[in-house]
């Protein structure tokens, strides 16, 4: 067979009407041809230019991916460039509750992944089921083994796909008319310790459909991953940096920190702890995990960085399976059947328990003392340790240190990590099912048909092992003056914590579409560059989302959790009917155009028009271009989610009021009122029924050049406008750090006497789904290859993205340009939008020999600003990893296949970010793009047996 090289341009039809329909128009003008050729879309060599069409789509085949050695999806997207800032399983829980159910997901545009539509085969999937999100598909539970390649359309679709297109399509074609089998096992074995994962798959096939009437082929996946702890990496291990002057600890530690009660009335003596003099170390105990000196605050903290996974430990199991029948030469029946397993299991550190934290309204205790605020008007989860002669003293109240430096012994409040109840350990299980029965049609008196029912569902389960106490328990444990927050417990006292365990399953959720599409294709007539055609087609869905939490979590009596969760079982109907045209009105000349109409019941309809054009004047250069309307409907979950307080991540300052009572800088932080600085602030979270729908405008306009046979270039310009831009809300640093522009999303009380001159304290930042307004975001795609006969054949590619503008709209109606920075809003958590990213390559193929060098980079971009004052305007460092892949195929009549790379084979630190521990607990990196394994040697060896 001979060797080519992958272009990744596929047709306008295979887009256009999805993986059931592969086929397309093509008129060659070469040699003067006039016949029309339909040809199947594979990706599996260089296109000639006369096959470009008004669609930019990058197509990743098989070989490609199994180059990269990545274990599964997310990997290869990454790192292919493909996708831009999406949730990555490595984020493992966000910073307000560990509630990402474990959802790897990917981002086109860099607009979020509820923007980027994701397809098997060109039919809907399943979302990953997350209490936030009703859209957006976990893709790894789609096995590698079963994947044929991908088709990423690098431009909006709302007009062929309807909603959640905006941003682009990702389109996974699985094998299928596979005959024979193979096995392969494989091993990921990291340099350095934690992150090792290892697995087994399988492919199975029978049945040739032009000879036996039938194919069926089966995919089988296993797959296993120990987890990899921020303690394992020095460049997670620490939450302060001292250069960037930035400092995400938190105040809640063990030994505690503490400051006096001055709710009502008096100074606070700031943030104290009994070891500040001996460096934060008890020196009868020795250093401990939950506390440690931060030379940035200079005061006692607990960093949780050692302790947070990096990577979690996963276990996943796949089926997937295709069945084809030939009822007759032209009517054929065909089935999918898939089916996926995945148990993740997340362990961080002890929660804290603390004045810092609200109790939900309508919790038992959030109206009684020493719980209730009057000033606030809020329960808060207070740990109080009352002094001699109160009521409940304790024993292990710290007289002798409060009299020495204060004179007195008021009561205390505690900043208290719960060292009691030990990490908080999760298990996310995931299980999804997809089913698709369909019947077409080949050209019946040129009439082509395809008919087919689809189902999918994910049920999603969050199981609680340990750590997460019931506040209901927990608390008047904790302020009966028995347990001691300094040091030791008693075997009573241990026990008696251990009984405030809430174990089981926190809460359960089901995302299922059950849906009915028919599409018909027609040539209308002939014109000079081939036939006109038509495609019409109609589909109906049901979308459901159902979240099911325990009593225990819908009453917020669990800690850790950031809140109470309601019950929400919302379903809808959707209705929509499209037509498409393809005009190649002379040989050079080819006209598309498209238009959908789509219904969303209680949100509205949507009509969104499409055209495009492809002119080429000579055969070695193409030009097109696109321009249509998009459309997003806001998903169930943006809807209904039920609106929670939680908390936001540690280490936030008031601006207003940090620093402003004593009048010293706040990195004398024993002398700040904690309630102020260096703290966790109250955050709320949730749905809004009336949120509008997401409109765009979508814009390509690109040149596709063939100099010479074996070298190609293709440069597309694209442009997105998004209008009423729906956000999971506006990152806390972001508001905090511009009263100006987010004052109205921040909620005060009245002010008080102990900061004269100064607004009241903050008691809620809405962090709610919003239309925030528009998002406007340009760029340049570029991909290159070129092709080098020699010894062998050399292949050198290069595809990358060039973000010319990311322009936000900002509450108060102005505009920020976050090109080359973080973004505050960007897929609801922030993320970086990098000015260029590329993958690049060199692949030598002489067989029996395959060997693949390749860069993955992502330039610098401006970091935000440190949390500490003194903080300068800093860049992160560009990041640039090398990968190493090579296969042998020699052995056993070439039916045994061994590959051996190196992923980050120069074994690259990521280059420090204050972003790290914004939104998410791991701190210090970018854990939406970078994987903090480090150099990783890849073992495989696959065996085909029939």
């Amino acid at each position: 067979m001979r060797d080519v090289v992958t272009r990744r341009i596929a047709s306008t039809q295979s887009i256009a009407l999805g993986a059931a329909w592969v086929t397309a128009l093509i008129a060659p003008a070469v040699f003067g041809q006039q016949t029309i050729e339909r040809v199947e879309i594979t990706g599996s060599s260089i296109r000639r230019v006369d096959a470009e069409t008004a669609l930019p789509v990058q197509i990743v085949t098989r070989q490609e991916i199994e180059a990269t050695g990545s274990a599964n999806v997310e990997q290869f997207l990454q790192g292919l460039g493909v996708a831009l800032q999406g949730n990555s399983n490595s984020v493992v829980a966000t910073a307000s509750g560990a509630t990402t159910g474990g959802v790897s997901s990917v981002s086109l545009r860099g607009l979020g992944s509820q923007r980027t539509l994701v397809l098997i085969d060109g039919k809907r999937v399943a979302a990953g089921g997350t209490l936030t999100d009703a859209t957006t598909v976990d893709v790894n539970h789609i096995p590698v083994a079963a994947i044929e390649r991908v088709e990423v359309l690098k431009d909006g679709a709302s007009a062929i796909y309807g909603s959640d297109a905006i941003g682009g399509v990702i389109n996974f074609i699985l094998r299928k008319d596979y005959k024979g089998g193979e096995a392969t096992a494989y091993a990921n074995l990291t340099q350095h310790p934690g992150g090792r994962g290892w697995g087994a798959n399988a492919l199975l096939g029978w049945g040739d459909l032009a000879r036996d009437r039938f194919n069926a082929t089966m995919a089988f996946d296993h797959r296993k991953q120990n987890a990899l702890y921020g303690r394992d990496r020095d460049f997670a291990k620490l939450g302060w940096n001292i250069d960037a002057r930035n400092d995400t600890t938190s105040g809640n530690t063990f030994p505690a920190n503490f400051t006096n009660d001055t709710r009502a009335g008096g100074t606070s003596i700031g943030t104290q702890n009994l070891f500040r003099t001996t460096n934060c170390v008890d020196p009868s105990v020795g250093p401990q995990p939950y506390l440690v000196f931060s030379p940035v605050r200079n005061s006692c903290r607990f960093d949780p960085s050692p302790l947070v996974a990096l990577l979690p430990q996963q276990e996943q199991t796949s089926i997937f399976s295709t069945l084809r029948y030939a009822f007759a030469n032209d009517l054929e029946g065909y089935g999918q059947f898939s089916y996926s397993s995945k148990e993740q299991r997340t362990i961080i550190q002890p929660v804290p328990l603390s004045d810092q934290f609200i109790l939900p309204p309508s919790h038992p205790l959030a109206n009684q003392a020493p719980y209730f605020d009057p000033a606030l008007g809020f329960g808060f989860s207070t740990f109080l340790l009352q002094g001699p002669g109160r009521p409940n003293a304790s024993p292990y109240y710290p007289t002798a240190f409060m009299q020495t430096n204060f004179g007195g012994t008021p009561d205390l409040l505690i900043r208290y990590r719960s060292v009691l109840t030990g990490n908080r350990d999760l298990t996310d299980l995931s299980d999804q099912t997809r089913v698709v029965l369909g019947v077409k049609s080949q050209p019946i008196a040129g009439w082509e048909s395809d008919v087919a029912y689809l189902h999918v569902d994910t049920k999603l389960t969050e199981r609680v092992n340990n750590g997460f106490p019931s506040l209901s328990g927990i608390l008047p444990l904790l302020n009966s003056g028995q347990v001691n927050p300094f040091g030791a417990n008693t075997p009573a006292i241990q026990a008696a914590a251990e009984a405030t365990q809430f174990r089981g399953d926190a809460w359960k959720t089901k995302t299922s579409i059950d849906g009915l599409s028919a599409t018909i294709r027609h040539d209308l007539t002939q014109l000079s560059g081939g036939p006109m055609a038509l495609a019409v087609g109609t589909d109906g869905r049901r979308e459901r989302f159902a979240l099911d939490p325990s009593p225990a979590i819908q009453s917020g009596d669990i800690s850790g959790y950031g809140g109470n969760f309601l019950p929400v079982d919302k379903s809808r109907l959707v209705g929509a009917g499209y037509m498409e045209l393809v005009a190649p009105v002379v040989r050079s000349v080819e006209l598309t155009g498209a238009l959908r109409y789509d219904h969303y019941e209680n949100v509205g309809a949507k009509t969104t028009p499409k055209v495009g054009a492809r002119w080429q004047p000579v055969k070695e250069v193409v030009l097109r271009g696109s321009v249509g309307k998009g459309f997003r409907a806001p998903n169930l979950t943006e809807l209904y989610q039920p609106q929670t307080t939680g908390v936001s991540a540690p280490g936030f300052d008031d601006p207003q009021r940090c620093g402003k009572p004593t009048g010293l800088p706040p990195p004398n932080d024993t002398n700040q009122d904690p309630r102020d600085c260096g703290t966790q602030f109250p955050i709320t979270v949730g749905g809004k029924p009336d949120l509008k729908p997401e409109t765009s405008t979508n814009s390509t306009l690109g040149v596709v050049f063939e100099p010479v046979i074996n070298a190609s270039l293709s440069v597309d310009w694209w442009q997105v406008n998004l209008q009423n831009t729906i956000i999971f809300g506006i990152a806390p640093d972001a508001i905090l750090a511009d009263p100006v522009k987010y004052g109205s999303l921040v909620t005060r009380g009245a002010p008080d006497p102990s900061c004269p001159g100064c607004p009241g304290r903050i008691t809620n930042i809405d962090q709610t789904n919003t239309n925030l307004g528009e998002t406007h975001v340009r760029g340049i795609d570029v991909d290159t290859r070129y092709r080098i006969p020699a010894t062998g054949v050399y292949t050198v590619g290069l595809n990358g993205t060039y973000f010319l503008k990311y322009e936000i709209q900002n509450p108060d109606g102005s505009f920020s340009d976050v090109n080359g920075m973080v973004s505050p809003i960007t897929n609801g958590n922030g993320g970086v939008i990098p000015r260029w990213r590329h993958y690049a390559y060199v692949d030598w193929k002489l067989a029996p020999w395959n060997l693949t060098l390749a860069e993955q980079y992502q330039s610098h971009y401006d970091d935000i600003l440190g949390n500490r004052p003194g903080a300068q305007p800093r860049k992160v460092s560009a990041y640039s990893v090398l990968h190493f892949s090579s296969s042998y195929t020699g052995l056993y009549d070439k039916n045994l296949r061994i590959t051996f790379g190196v992923r980050n084979l120069m074994d690259r630190k990521p280059p420090y970010t204050n972003a790290g521990g914004v939104n998410y607990f791991q701190a210090g990196y970018d854990p939406g793009y970078v994987d903090p394994r480090g150099r990783t040697f890849l073992l495989s060896a696959t065996y085909k047996f029939m």
